[in-house]
């Protein structure tokens, strides 16, 4: 789940009542953990604090949008020379997916720009299936399940055999890039067919209360179609909203548009795992790029990117939850003590999944790529 723009974590997980005038406008609230107040915006999350655990002590250096959302998004810094893979794609290469079953989905929520998702040096076949539309719609559908208009199945299918046979012409062409195409092209012909994947974008099939239990709005729905997916064999969701670059009218955009929505959907959806009995088998990791500055700005009531102290929520996989781990100073301007990294978060995220963070891929010229190169587990997230 990624917040871009980069949430406050002083109007979420680190509130600082003591911080004078960077306090902000919001008073905390108590949660069901002993000793962990949270922003008074977030009473669904406040409920649920004993199933996830908060990281109030991850620091970095990319306070730029395009750099910070690739970091966090891969666990590895930009560089020119390389692009690597977002977490979806590793996932989509080290756990396979039942048959018709998209590998890994992005649920945009809100209109959020994806551009910052790349399978990278794995290729497109490891892309995401990306689920556009608004899964709170009346009418909700997924284009990309649809046949081109005026074409039937049996059409489609017959057009997919026709490029198979020209295919087989070129089949002595070594040329990483046009196999992973095929290879899209064959999985995205078993998600036409597939039943289950149907079924499971159905949203509207969904009992109407647990509908309104993920909320009314994009985001709360989005969650909603997260957990279907994961039923039916997903490896990988990836829920991404926006707004949360909150430059000017922090307080305003955070109490009217953003944290309501975003607190009743997590909220839910981890619930709704638990209750279900997914959680434990299901890693949910909730981020953005950065941290946003302690200083009040001038210039409409807003905070800046700040990348020295954010906040993130991990929950299942063997996670323990209901814990709190590190902590920033007074002020929330920076980690007290130790910090980690985004490649530490990423190595535990990989952990979690069974993954072995430092297992070594080649790119399609042959240069051998670790997948995340640094790192270490936050070990105290299993403690």
């Amino acid at each position: 789940m990624f917040l871009t723009g980069g949430q406050s974590h002083m109007e979420s997980w680190d509130m600082k009542p003591d911080a004078g005038e960077m306090k902000g406008e919001f008073d905390s609230i108590e949660t069901n953990l002993p000793g962990l107040r949270v922003c008074e915006y977030m009473p669904y999350l406040a409920k649920q604090a004993d199933k996830y655990a908060v990281v109030r002590n991850v620091s970095h250096s990319q306070g730029a949008h395009s750099p910070g959302q690739r970091y966090l998004q891969t666990g590895n810094r930009k560089i020119p020379s390389l692009e690597y893979p977002d977490y979806g794609a590793v996932i989509s290469k080290e756990h396979q997916s039942p048959p018709g079953v998209p590998q890994y989905v992005l649920a945009p929520s809100g209109g959020s720009n994806s551009a910052s998702y790349s399978s990278g040096y794995l290729g497109v076949a490891h892309g995401p299936f990306t689920a556009l539309g608004d899964p709170n719609a009346k009418n909700y559908s997924v284009r990309a399940l649809a046949t081109p208009e005026g074409l039937t199945l049996q059409q489609v299918e017959a057009r997919r055999l026709l490029l198979k046979r020209v295919n087989t012409r070129f089949a002595n062409v070594d040329n990483q890039d046009v196999v992973g195409m095929d290879k899209s092209y064959e999985k995205a012909f078993e998600i036409l067919q597939s039943k289950a994947v149907r079924k499971a974008f159905d949203i509207g099939s969904e009992k109407t209360e647990i509908r309104d239990q993920y909320g009314r709005h994009s985001f709360g729905q989005s969650c909603l179609l997260a957990r279907r997916l994961v039923e039916a064999g997903t490896r990988c969701v990836s829920i991404y909203t926006g707004g949360w670059d909150t430059h000017e009218n922090n307080f305003r955009e955070l109490k009217g548009n953003l944290l309501p929505p975003w607190d009743q959907g997590l909220a839910a959806l981890i619930a709704d795992l638990h209750e279900r009995g997914l959680l434990e088998n299901t890693v949910v990791w909730c981020t953005g790029e950065f941290g946003r500055t302690p200083k009040i700005n001038d210039k409409g009531a807003g905070r800046d990117h700040w990348a020295r102290a954010m906040s993130m929520v991990f929950a299942g996989g063997g996670i323990r939850g209901g814990q709190v781990i590190g902590e920033t100073d007074k002020t929330g301007s920076e980690p007290v003590g130790e910090s980690f990294s985004p490649d530490d978060a990423a190595a535990s995220f990989y952990r979690a999944l069974g993954i072995d963070h430092l297992k070594e891929y080649h790119t399609a010229d042959g240069r051998p790529a670790m997948i995340v190169g640094k790192g270490t587990p936050i070990e105290q997230l299993w403690g």
